[in-house]
C-alpha cells in the first residue's frame, strides 16, 4: 500500500531522464505539483484497466510491468528501473491502464497529473523529446520480445534475457555482470516459461563456463561472444 511522504530534497526530480535538462525554475514548480509516495515490495502501483491517467517517475527501488491470466498466469512485459516514467500511455491516449505495475522492491516514486504532464511537455521541447526517445525504446524492447516468442525455443529466450539484463554488452567487450540476478521464476515470467526451465538452461550454461554463479544473487556472464553466437544462431543472424 502506498505511504505519503513529504517531499524530498529540492531537485529530486532531476535523476528522471527525461528531466535531465529540465531548467531549475521548472523543475522547482514541477516537484511543487507532484505527490510523492513510498511502495513495499509486492505492492500494487497501477492497477490494470485503472481509469486514472497519472503519470510515475520512479526514484528508488524496482518495478515490474505485468497481467495476470484468468487462470493466474503472470505475463510480464518490462522491468522498471530508477529514472524512468510510467503510467504515461493513458496519460496521452486517455485510455485504461494497459498493465498492472507492481513493486520489485521498496520504492519511492513522484505522481504527476496528466494535466501537469501535457503542461510540462507542451512547454519544454527537451522533455517532449527525451519522451520520444523514451517511448521508442520501449517499442523496439517489446518488438524485440515478440520475435523472440515466435521464433526461439525457451532456452534460447533464456539466453536473449541474461544478455539483456546485463545490457545487451557488445561482443569482445568481455564479462559482463548481472547484480543482482532476478530470481529464476522472474526470469521465467519474462521469457514465457516456468522457473525449472530457466534453472535448467542456467545450469546448463553454468557447466559449460558460459556464466558463473556468484555470491550475493549475482551472476556473471564469462564468455559474452558464446552466449550471444548461441542467440544468433537461433535467430539465423
Amino acid at each position: 500500500m502506498a505511504k505519503s511522504i513529504s517531499p524530498p530534497a529540492k531537485g529530486t526530480l532531476r535523476a528522471i531522464r527525461i528531466f535531465y535538462e529540465l531548467p531549475e525554475e521548472a523543475l522547482d514548480m514541477l516537484e511543487s505539483k507532484c505527490r510523492w509516495s513510498t511502495y513495499d515490495a509486492g505492492d500494487e502501483i497501477v492497477p490494470y484497466l485503472d481509469d486514472r491517467d497519472d503519470v510515475y517517475f520512479l526514484l528508488k527501488g524496482k518495478a515490474r510491468v505485468m497481467i495476470y491470466s484468468v487462470s493466474g498466469k503472470v505475463v510480464g512485459f518490462r522491468d522498471i528501473e530508477p529514472g524512468h516514467p510510467f503510467g504515461e500511455y493513458a496519460a496521452i491516449d486517455k485510455l485504461p491502464r494497459s498493465a498492472r505495475v507492481e513493486a520489485r522492491e521498496p520504492m519511492l516514486v513522484a505522481r504527476l497529473s496528466a494535466n501537469d504532464f501535457w503542461t510540462v511537455m507542451r512547454s519544454q521541447p527537451r522533455v517532449m523529446e527525451a519522451m520520444m526517445v523514451h517511448l521508442v525504446a520501449q517499442v523496439r524492447l517489446l518488438t524485440a520480445r515478440v520475435f523472440e516468442f515466435s521464433t526461439l525455443a525457451v532456452n534460447n529466450r533464456i539466453q536473449a534475457e541474461l544478455l539483456r539484463l546485463a545490457g545487451n554488452p557488445e561482443p569482445g567487450s568481455g564479462p559482463a555482470m548481472i547484480s543482482p540476478c532476478p530470481k529464476h521464476a522472474e526470469i521465467a515470467v519474462l521469457v514465457s516459461t516456468h522457473r525449472e526451465a530457466v534453472t535448467r538452461e542456467i545450469s546448463r550454461l553454468a557447466k559449460m563456463g558460459v556464466i558463473e554463479r556468484l555470491e550475493g544473487h549475482n551472476l556473471r556472464i564469462r564468455d559474452v561472444d558464446r552466449l550471444v553466437q548461441m542467440v544468433q544462431d537461433a535467430t539465423g543472424e
